[in-house]
């Protein structure tokens, strides 16, 4: 059977994927979940694999996560960028064929804006989808080691994730701790290491989705208070630099 690839990199680590027993998920039937405005939207992962306790649903991503914490957010940012790059509003396009338009554009100004503001590339998009369906079947994978920068944002906001090359060891540590059998996952890299201990897994969905929203609040009131100080700075005429 002949599928039909989202990217580049996700086609690459196909085989990678694949000797794990990962399928390409062509049905989710938890599909709908809510960003952190509230809105109620469709979400599909990328590759499901099938252990004993349950379906592991893996969200490829072959680049850093920008920091939209809603779609509108996303999508305001995407219509700026077209407007710059076609010189026209996009109020008439939907948000699929707003983020088509850029992707398939002649420079590769779009395909930048895509990266930097997608929807799709969000680390909030995939927090929320992993408090919905919880870290036991809900991962993200990276085809690289982020950076140092980026792995700490992502750890600090509480996302599970791993890479290609330590995706295997996340699976067993996942169905241990299904069995009863607690530990931590420990991904070393050559300039970090991030280490998971795992919860039991008894919170109730309300109470994830709360800590989602709490930890959406905390990051804006950081990213405040250093926009705040960043200003400070200038008017005292102090380089970032």
């Amino acid at each position: 059977m002949q599928y039909e690839y989202d990217s580049k990199a996700e086609r690459a680590a196909a085989p990678a994927l694949a000797a794990l027993g990962a399928k390409r998920c062509t049905s989710f039937p938890s599909g709908s979940y809510q960003d952190a405005a509230g809105t109620t939207l469709e979400g599909k992962p990328d590759y499901v694999v099938h252990l004993p306790h349950g379906p592991v649903f893996i969200e490829l991503k072959h680049g850093p996560l920008n920091n939209h914490y809603t779609r509108e957010s996303s999508r305001e940012a995407l219509a700026n960028e077209y407007m710059w790059l076609f010189h026209k509003p996009a109020d008439s396009l939907c948000y699929s064929a707003l983020s088509k338009a850029l992707y398939e554009a002649p420079s590769k100004t779009g395909e930048l804006a895509i990266k930097d503001h997608a929807w799709n590339h969000s680390l909030w998009k995939v927090l929320a989808l992993q408090a919905k369906l919880g870290w036991r079947n809900y991962i993200v994978c990276f085809k690289q080691n982020p950076k140092p920068a980026e792995a700490e944002r992502y750890c600090a906001a509480g996302l599970i994730w791993c890479t290609l090359k330590t995706l295997p060891q996340l699976l067993i540590r996942l169905e241990l701790e299904a069995l009863g059998i607690s530990g931590s996952f420990v991904h070393r890299a050559t300039k970090f290491e991030y280490e998971v201990e795992f919860d039991d897994g008894s919170a109730t969905a309300s109470e994830t989705r709360n800590h989602f929203l709490a930890t959406v609040q905390a990051d804006q009131e950081v990213k405040a208070a250093q926009r705040a100080q960043e200003a400070v700075n200038r008017a005292a005429g102090i380089s970032p630099f």
